[in-house]
Order: structure tokens, then C-alpha cells, then sequence
């Protein structure tokens, strides 16, 4: 594996969408922000977009990314954030790198965006660890969804729908104020989480050694770092999220997926 600098960002401001351009021809395992200046902390990130071939692959917050990766065991470091695209510590080395962007072939642009709130003379650079290239077209992805929830009770959180089939699931971040006391999962019909408190789920993946974050219910069936256990879509007929909410709260759901460029 290699690492190295990317080109610069441009439009690094108090307040503004910085953007960079990366090279294509390489295989992205992650790129790591590089956070400095005055004042310029995660929480100011308040979104972050990869495109590929102009399309969003990638989307999130620098908060909420940095408790997702705290989560998955990746170093929390407040002068950095990693935008990861594989999984180091799957238990087979074939998994490892499946889902890195490939972008030898079949990709004219691959570009980042990162919006920046409320900071003073910000420095932003990245850094691109590349490795080996995967299949084409298959890559990770980071999609968000968010809903308002209006009291207590068990909701349905509409996800992914039968004209995404083909995605594969490694898992779902719900992003809450503090209200998600529980969890359903249901496919095609069939019980699959089984409606599983925050402390339930936090400890067991804790067996595990994922560390579960304040206000981030993750829904994880490869918290034992087996892929093979990712849910796959190309044969649901339904895919049913159902969190329950102790009081009314508006809730991110973050999808971790491998995919093709062209669906979801």
C-alpha cells in the first residue's frame, strides 16, 4: 500500500465548500482529512460528498462520521478524519479491500467536497492510502436518510426499496437525540434483529470490539468482521427497518453498502 498527498484543496474558507480533485487511475483504499488553522474542528464539517463521475458515492458529516469510525475501532484523532472505503480488519484478506474505488477504468472524475461552518482561517489538506484494485464497479458507499419521528412509539424508517435490489448491506448507522431504545430488522418478512435494546446491542458488539457511540444505534450483522454475513438484496421481496423511539426525535440513518455506480 501507498500513501500519499493529494492535490490541494481550493476555496478553503470560514465558510464555504473546499474542493479537491484526485487523480484517477488509482485504487482508493481511504482518504484521510487533515484538519488544522485557528479554529477548525469535525463538528464544522457539516457535510462532506465524494462524487464518482459527478454522482454522490459518499455523504456524511464530520461528527457523525468521526462517531462511525470510533465505532468500526479506526483512531480518533482530532486534527484528522478518514474517509474509509474498505474494511482492515476483515477476517479474510479478499474482504479487506473489497470496495475500494477502482478507478482505472470506467472513471473520468472522482472529486471531494467538504463544506465547512463557523471556523477561523481553516487549513484543509488529504492524504489517499491506494492498494490493490478490486473488481470494477463494485464500490462502498456512504448514503444518509433522515426522518422526523413525532412522539414515542415503533416506526417504520424506509431505507432501501425493490428498485435498489443488488446493494449489499454491512451496516446502518441511526444517528438520534437520544430517543432509539431499540431496533427491528426484517427481510422478506422474517425476524433478522429481533428488536434489540441500545444496551443489548452496545454490549454484544462490544464481544466484538466495536465500541458503540453515545446517540448512534448501529445495526452491524458483521460485527464479527465476517462480510459473508452482509445482507444481501438481489433477493428480497421486503427490507424493513423498525426502530423504537422513547419520545419524538429526528433520526439520520447512515447505509453502509457495496453497490454499483449505478443503483442506489
Amino acid at each position: 500500500m501507498l500513501l500519499v498527498k493529494n492535490l490541494p484543496f481550493t476555496n478553503v474558507v470560514a465558510n464555504g465548500i473546499a474542493t479537491a480533485s484526485l487523480p484517477i487511475g488509482m485504487s482508493y483504499n481511504k482518504i484521510i482529512l487533515a484538519l488544522g488553522g485557528t479554529t477548525f474542528t469535525k463538528s464544522m464539517i457539516t457535510d462532506i460528498k465524494v462524487r464518482l463521475n459527478g454522482k454522490v458515492i459518499f455523504q456524511n458529516t464530520g461528527s457523525r462520521l468521526d462517531l462511525q469510525n470510533q465505532y468500526r475501532g479506526l483512531a480518533a484523532n482530532a486534527a484528522f478524519l478518514t474517509i474509509d472505503f474498505t474494511e482492515p480488519r476483515a477476517k479474510l484478506m479478499k474482504e479487506q479491500f473489497l470496495g475500494n474505488l477502482n478507478t482505472a477504468q470506467g472513471v473520468s472524475s472522482l472529486t471531494l467536497e467538504v463544506t465547512i461552518a463557523g471556523a477561523t482561517a481553516p487549513t484543509l489538506d488529504s492524504y489517499a492510502e491506494l492498494g490493490p484494485p478490486q473488481p470494477l464497479g463494485v464500490i462502498a458507499k456512504q448514503i444518509p436518510f433522515t426522518t422526523s419521528f413525532g412522539g414515542a412509539g415503533k416506526f417504520p424508517f424506509k431505507l432501501i426499496d425493490l428498485a435498489n435490489r443488488g446493494a449489499v448491506i454491512k451496516r446502518v448507522h441511526f444517528a438520534h437525540g437520544g430517543n432509539i431504545t431499540a431496533l427491528e430488522v426484517k427481510k422478506n418478512g422474517v425476524v433478522i434483529h429481533d428488536n434489540v435494546l441500545t444496551a443489548v446491542n452496545a454490549f454484544w458488539q462490544n464481544e466484538y470490539q466495536k465500541t458503540a457511540q453515545t446517540n448512534l444505534y448501529t445495526y452491524d450483522p458483521c460485527a464479527d468482521n465476517n462480510y459473508s454475513n452482509a445482507i444481501v438484496t438481489a433477493d428480497m421481496v421486503s427490507l424493513e427497518f423498525n426502530p423504537t423511539l422513547g419520545a419524538a426525535d429526528t433520526v439520520t440513518a447512515v447505509i453502509e453498502t457495496l453497490d454499483l455506480l449505478s443503483n442506489m
